[in-house]
Order: structure tokens, then sequence, then C-alpha cells
């Protein structure tokens, strides 16, 4: 289920995912906000609980999605360098804060990864940064909690279109296009480019600037005129004069921007208009040119700044329901084609439980709402779920998948010894009864004096081989030493001790047997990578079969040659 929770009232949309390709439109209603209760009010969470039980009805297993409001989240295009994975969130955050420093404690950090670009020749990845206010977040989570309905995920409404892009239910056919939404104070205008979100821009003119200028339009012609005609001090006579203004006003207003739920056609307004349409226009227009020459700058940004892609066409939605002129004039001035967006649009993949609001600007009132009931974490950028989150889910998932290949790789293991041992018993079995056969014919007899002068024989063996051993080590201890030693590590001194000097005199303590190698050398290369060189070349004599108990007893950095080198002196045993 989505919800959007407006100025003043609530819209809601709940869908049942049928399959990954068929979603179906259980219900969707809106709901006038009690002026009584507003949404600061403590008992704001109990209107809240009152309209979800009555909207869910027996649904409960429900993921509610919501909006908040998008003026005081930041979003921003970024493009960071190709790294690894693991270092993306990273280096994400920190070129976010370079552009935009913000405090981690009280804000929200998220992003959304749109994908691989090319620029000046090197591979970058392109990301949509935002951030959000902690404290806005928490606030929408805890009164839906106190409602008696736990959120899943928190949004903007930029988000919801962009849900709906990527689920089809807009469709850009792969083209650039854009999002207008005309607020009462305000308006934006999103920007999305292969169905993601890349520029989204508050703009300071919305239905309140245009009402304001007709405002004062009419009240300066129709009053002065009414004036002329009839000049009077009489207080009544003024009176009906300004009675007769609001009801221009309130005419005019309603023919431009009525409310959506309300009949267009109700009341009299064609009758008792004063101004007609194209008066009424032209009193709006320097309003109306001023929000789109903002659109005008925006989509030439995006063109100069994202290798020259055209927006191809512009999507409006509104709290009211904007004249069929304002909409041609938008377009006129843009050259673009501008549709009123619709959530509900025919498509194999919908199907609707119930009738559909009677008019298109009232579809495109649910917009955001649709958007939301079709999140996904994976399509949605949620933040009650953020990138350290998913990082989260990513390991757990990945140690589980581990543990389950472990798992069936020591079952394969144990099934495979089984099997070696097996093969293993039938050949020893089959050699014990070959051997026996040998030993039935073998007629020799062993005694004890045959067995010592082997034994003998044996140990001579041994000794000569020992002795050949000593009479090479010093040899093999030079190639060893010259094989280990890598090119930026030069050997200055090399002593060995491989035994005592003589024999010890007569009640000395006889000399241990240990045999000793000392190297002396330099470490050559960059600065910052001296000691870690130095640790490799140290784990590599510890490997080497040659020595044991490699150490580090003299190291320093030094000059040499005009460069900076590590000067050390290893001992180790030899085996």
């Amino acid at each position: 289920m989505g919800v959007d929770l407006g100025h003043e009232d609530v819209k809601l949309v709940m869908l049942n995912r049928v399959s990954e390709r068929k979603t179906e439109v259980l219900d969707f209603a809106r709901v006038t906000l009690n002026p009584e209760i507003p949404k600061g009010h403590p008992e704001f969470h109990q209107f809240i609980r009152s309209t979800l039980v009555k909207f869910c009805g027996p649904h409960r297993n429900i993921e509610l999605w919501a909006t908040i409001s998008s003026a005081r989240v930041e979003t921003r295009h970024i493009k960071i360098p190709k790294v690894p994975q693991k270092q993306i969130a990273n280096s994400v955050f920190w070129t976010y804060q370079r552009l935009s420093a913000f405090n981690d404690k009280e804000t929200i950090f998220d992003f959304d990864i749109l994908g691989e670009i090319e620029e000046a020749g090197a591979r970058k990845i392109s990301v949509m940064g935002f951030i959000a206010p902690r404290q806005e977040v928490e606030d929408l989570r805890g009164l839906f909690a106190r409602a008696g309905f736990a959120l899943t995920g928190i949004s903007i409404v930029p988000f919801a279109f962009q849900t709906l892009l990527r689920t089809g239910r807009i469709r850009s056919y792969g083209a650039a296009v854009s999002s207008l939404y005309i607020g009462r104070d305000w308006s934006r205008i999103d920007i999305f480019s292969g169905d993601s979100l890349v520029l989204s821009r508050g703009i300071k003119a919305g239905i309140r600037t245009m009402t304001d200028a007709l405002q004062k339009e009419i009240e300066q012609n129709w009053f002065e005129l009414s004036l002329a005609k009839s000049p009077t001090s009489d207080l009544n006579r003024i009176q009906a004069i300004k009675q007769r203004l609001k009801q221009e006003l309130d005419a005019a207003h309603n023919a431009f921007f009525g409310a959506i739920h309300a009949d267009a056609g109700s009341g009299p307004n064609d009758k008792q208009l004063a101004v007609r349409e194209e008066r009424i226009f032209q009193m709006i227009r320097p309003a109306l040119e001023r929000l789109v020459r903002q659109m005008e700058r925006t989509i030439r940004h995006f063109a100069l700044n994202f290798d020259n892609i055209r927006v191809e066409k512009i999507y409006v939605s509104s709290g009211v329901r904007p004249h069929p002129r304002i909409l041609d004039y938008i377009s006129t001035e843009l050259g673009l084609p501008v549709e009123i967006i619709s959530p509900f649009a025919d498509g194999t993949d919908l199907v609707t439980l119930r009738d559909l609001p009677g008019s298109r600007p009232e579809q495109s009132a649910f917009a955001p709402a649709m958007g939301m009931a079709m999140a996904t974490n994976p399509a949605t950028p949620n933040f009650l779920f953020t990138h350290k989150d998913k990082g989260k889910v990513s390991n757990t998932r990945q140690i589980n998948r581990a543990i389950c290949a472990a798992c069936a790789a020591g079952v394969l293991l144990c099934i495979g010894v089984a099997f070696w041992q097996e093969r293993q018993i039938q050949a020893r079995d089959t050699r014990k009864i070959g051997l026996q056969t040998q030993l039935s014919a073998f007629q020799v007899r062993v005694d004890r004096n045959l067995i010592l002068k082997m034994v003998e024989q044996i140990r001579a063996q041994n000794r000569s081989i020992q002795g050949i051993g000593s009479n090479y080590l010093g040899v093999g201890v030079l190639g060893e030493v010259a094989n280990v030693t890598p090119p930026n590590i030069r050997l200055l001194g090399i002593s060995a001790k491989l035994g005592p000097a003589g024999k010890p005199a007569p009640g000395a303590k006889p000399e241990s047997s240990k045999k000793v190698l000392v190297l002396d050398g330099v470490i050559t290369g960059d600065r910052m990578s001296l000691e870690s060189d130095l640790a490799g070349y140290l784990m590599t004599l510890k490997n080497s079969p040659l020595f044991k108990q490699p150490t580090i007893t003299r190291k320093a950095v030094e000059m040499l040659d005009n460069r900076q080198v590590m000067r050390f002196t290893a001992q180790m045993e030899l085996v």
C-alpha cells in the first residue's frame, strides 16, 4: 500500500502483486484531512489509524510505504571514479560531503547507483545521492507506529515517479522525460534518464503565484471600472461591489485552478464569468512565463551536463485541475509534448478491480501513492533501508551462501573420501594377499647379527649423506637467499655461523650448536611502502625450508644515493 500524505488530504492505493508481470489494483481512496486535527495535533495518529483500518479492511499483511515532503530532501547527481564494490559507499559519501557538507547524525544519507559512464576517456560510476532530515523521517515512522501500522519504506514523490517508470506504469521508451509538479506555493521539475532520476529542482512559482497575479489584475480592473461607472461612497454599494468581485475571482480560479475532485462544470461559471478565459489567461501569463523560463533553464542545464541528451516529453501533475490553456502554453513555449500523468494507464500488467477516477487529472493525483504502492527496495530509494542496511543484508546473504556451499562441499568431500578409502582398502587387501604369498615362499633366515649389520650400514649411509649436506650447506644457503631476495632489496653483507669454532677448553661450557645466518641490507622504493616491503621479505624468509625464526634485529631509515632507504639487519636460524 502507498500513502501520500498531502496538505489537505491523504491519498491511498492498495495493490496485490499477482506475479512479477501482473499487478492488481485492489482499492484507492482520497480522504480529506480534518481541519480540527492538523498534522501536528497529538491525536493525528488516531485519524491515521481510523483511515488505514477502514481502508485496509481484512488485509493485514501489508507492505506500507509513505512519502515525506521533497522540499527538505536534497538530491545531487555525482560521478565517482570506478572503484571496487566495497569502496563505492565510502567514495560516494566523501564526494557528496565535499560538494555539500552535512551532519551525518542529523541527516540520513543514501544513494542510488545509476550505472557506468565514460567521461574524458575514463570509466566512472554515475550516482544519485540524497540526504533527508533524520528527525522528519523518524517523526513519520513514529506517527504510523502509534497508529498501529509499521512502515516498510519512506521516500519522496520524485522517487515515486521513478518507480512508475521502472515498473513500466509510465512509458519513456528509452528517452529522457520530465515530470512537472505544479504545487500550491512552489513547483518541482524532475528529469529522468534511463528511467532513473538524474536531476530534481524546486521552483519558487506555483498556483499561488498565478492566482495572486489573477487577483491583482481583477481587483484593479474590475473594481476601478465599477466605481467609475457608479461613483459612490455608499458602504453598502462598496460591499456589494466587493462581494461581486469575490464571485468573479472564485469563478476565474475554479475555471483555471479548480480542485481535481470538484465538478469542473458545476456552478454558474460560464454564464456569470465577467472576464473571458482569454483575458484570464493573459492575467496569469506573466507568472506562468516565469515558471516556463525556469523549466527551460533546467532542461538546458540537463542537456549541457548529460551529453546533450534531450528531454522528449513532460508529464504534468498537480494538486489542482490545470486549465488546458496552461498545458498548451507550456508545450508551445518549450517545444515539447505535455501530458497529464496517468498511473492507471491501460496495460496487460495492471488489472483494476474497481472503477477508476473519472478524469485524467484525478488519476494523476494518485501517482505518488501509486508509485509508493509499487515501491520495492531494489527499485525505490528507502530512507528506512539505506545502503548500510543493504550492505548488512548482502553480507548476511553471502555468509549464508558460503555456509551452504561449505556444507555441500563437506558432504561431497565425505562421499569422495569414503569412496577413496574403500578403494584403498581393496587395494591393500589385494597387496596383502600378494605379500603373504611372497612371504610363504621366502626361506631366508633372519637373525640378530644380520639385523645389526644392516643397521650399521644404514647409519653409515646416513652419515655420508649428512657429510655431503654439510659440505654444500653454504652454497645452498646463498642460493636460497638469492632466490627469495626481491629486486628492491640490496644485500650489503651476509655472515653465517655454521657450528662451534672448535673443541671447547677443558672445563669450559660447550658452545651452542645452532647455525645462524645474519643478513645486512637496504630496501629501496617508495617511502610509504618500505615497512610493508620489509615485512613481506621477512615472511618470504620464514616460508623458506632452510630458515626458521627470522627476526629483524635492527632497522633504520637512511640516505643512500640521495634517496631514502631502510637499512636492516635480519637474523635467522638454519635448519
